[in-house]
């Protein structure tokens, strides 16, 4: 046993011969060691979060959210009505913050938007009702705890009047975040066959609401609607039509996007993309 063994942990080499009397003029010729590349580390969902603290418009009080770290993400391709897709990541299970101590909750960009009128009414149809819970100790969030989040947010949106585009996005932030669920679920046990479709079941009724809401929101208010401008939103309709066999709803607005002078170039080539499949998916019937 070398006498040096016990080195190795910091990292030394404790298993050498040595000789004090070794001035170092004679080198012992060691044989080469390959260098081993370090297999790069895949990134996981948590290194892109991190915790902050916000203070609730309603109750006053501060708590602590998981909140993405958005100069690390990198996007990928959005799905056709627009779903945003990230790498390693779903940002969207993080788009809401909702306090553990009042029951408020809203779209990260809507949070702190709350006037005098609207605290009030939170107040009297959340706040009084809700029932505080310990938050579950989690390194990220499941899907499960996402949506309940984006519900919160949506009766928040209901109790607040807000707008009707508002609440459509919420629910279409819901049948995004269910439909992300079912692409990551197995359906080779029948536990996670009868949980898909529960989730496909919540997936369709949201998605039906949002598509109802941004039709009625386009006829009734001035954009923005929920941020996005009126081409954005009408190509999109258009897209969630598709869904429904809409197909003159969805002809009628990319015909109008396509003749457009203020949509660009890139979107029109999308449209015309669409105008293919619509007109495929007509035939079919």
């Amino acid at each position: 046993m070398s006498l040096l063994s016990g080195l190795e942990k910091f990292g030394l080499g404790g298993d050498e011969e040595f000789n004090i009397l070794d001035d170092g003029k004679e080198k012992k010729t060691r044989p080469e060691q390959k260098v081993v590349k370090k297999e790069e580390d895949i990134p996981e969902e948590k290194d892109f979060l991190m915790d902050r603290k916000i203070e609730c418009p309603v109750c006053y009080k501060e708590f602590k959210i998981r909140s993405v770290k958005s100069t690390k993400v990198k996007r990928l391709e959005p799905d056709a009505d627009l779903r945003p897709k990230y790498k390693y990541i779903d940002t969207l299970k993080y788009g809401v913050s909702a306090c553990p101590n009042c029951g408020y909750a809203a779209m990260n960009q809507d949070f702190e938007h709350v006037s005098s009128s609207q605290r009030k009414w939170i107040k009297e149809a959340i706040c009084d009702n809700f029932k505080p819970l310990d938050e579950p100790d989690m390194e990220t969030y499941t899907y499960d705890y996402s949506v309940d989040k984006y519900k919160l947010a949506l009766v928040s949106a209901m109790a607040k009047h807000a707008k009707l585009s508002e609440k459509a996005y919420i629910c279409l932030n819901i049948a995004w975040l269910r439909r992300a669920q079912m692409e990551s679920m197995p359906d080779n046990t029948p536990f996670f066959k009868k949980k898909k479709e529960a989730v496909e079941t919540e997936y369709e009724g949201f998605y039906k609401q949002a598509f109802d809401g941004f039709v009625q929101a386009t006829q009734t208010e001035t954009p923005p609607y929920a941020g996005m401008d009126a081409n954005t939103v009408d190509y999109l309709i258009a897209n969630m039509a598709m869904h429904y066999k809409k197909y003159d709803v969805a002809a009628k607005l990319v015909s109008r996007l396509v003749t457009s002078n203020s949509v660009n170039r890139r979107m029109k080539d999308k449209c015309l993309d669409l105008k293919e499949r619509i007109i495929e998916e007509s035939k079919k019937g």
